[in-house]
């Protein structure tokens, strides 16, 4: 895969996903969006992959859109663009490892993701409202964080430090930044013990039954329940129970 913008590894069962822009600050283009677009859809569909760590080069995380070719005069929504939320129909679980600042669209990405660990650093700004521009993730963050959380970050244009942001339920954990990759690494290894198909099921479950009421999120439990029930890493789990031994997990 020819990638510019991004590296895309691939160690054991981890995917490693990092914003390489550092001179530009991993700010987000049309082709960094596309290139992310690529490595979800190289994550989702390999098979030997379990998690993805998305982390980014440099000073920072992201310094949020790349606004150096200035914006136009006059602004129509056309829904037209690379599709940076395709994590949301990725079933496998990411892990942002954050450090430094996390702004706009990149904002937008590291909350995109399933466990978040960020750097004692770490600041969260969504800066729009200062530049008379209302953006996407107004719409989604409601469904990420309390709605009292959104509207402070959305409304009132404030830095998030990490503590605060580890407060109110943004990220999971703060850690110091010569830590962050290999706490990044340890959620991941614990993760890949783990029933492949039953993690999969698990989050598939949280993506689609969180804009569902309940009597539509009891039909997919059903779905899925009824999948990962059947599967063979069910099977070899309760062989591993009996056995009193480690689960030696088929993936299917």
């Amino acid at each position: 895969m020819n990638l510019t913008t991004i590296e895309y590894e691939k160690k054991g069962a981890i995917a490693y996903v990092t914003l390489n822009r550092p001179d530009k600050l991993n700010a987000m283009n049309g082709q960094l969006h596309e290139e992310l677009a690529r490595a979800w859809a190289d994550f989702r569909d390999d098979p030997d992959l379990r998690v993805a760590i998305l982390s980014g080069h440099g000073r920072c995380f992201s310094a949020g859109a790349d606004l150096s070719g200035g914006a136009p005069e006059r602004y129509e929504y056309t829904g037209d663009f690379p599709d940076i939320s395709q994590t949301q129909r990725v079933y496998k679980p990411i892990i942002a490892a954050l450090h430094s600042h996390v702004v706009g669209y990149g904002m937008w990405i590291a909350l995109d993701a399933d466990y978040r660990i960020a750097t004692e650093d770490v600041s969260f700004w969504l800066p729009e409202p200062q530049w008379g521009i209302a953006t996407i993730p107004a719409a989604w963050f409601p469904k990420i964080m309390p709605w009292a959380i959104a509207a402070e970050t959305l409304l009132f244009a404030d830095r998030i430090s990490a503590q605060r942001a580890y407060d109110v339920g943004m990220i999971n954990k703060i850690v110091p930044a010569d830590q962050l990759m290999a706490e990044a690494e340890r959620a991941a290894n614990r993760i890949c013990e783990l029933s492949p198909v039953a993690v999969q099921g698990m989050k598939e479950l949280m993506v689609r039954g969180s804009a569902l009421d309940y009597g539509a999120i009891d039909g997919i439990t059903g779905e899925v329940q009824t999948r990962v029930m059947n599967s063979e890493d069910r099977k070899e789990g309760a062989r591993a129970f009996i056995e009193k031994r480690k689960a030696n997990w088929p993936a299917r």
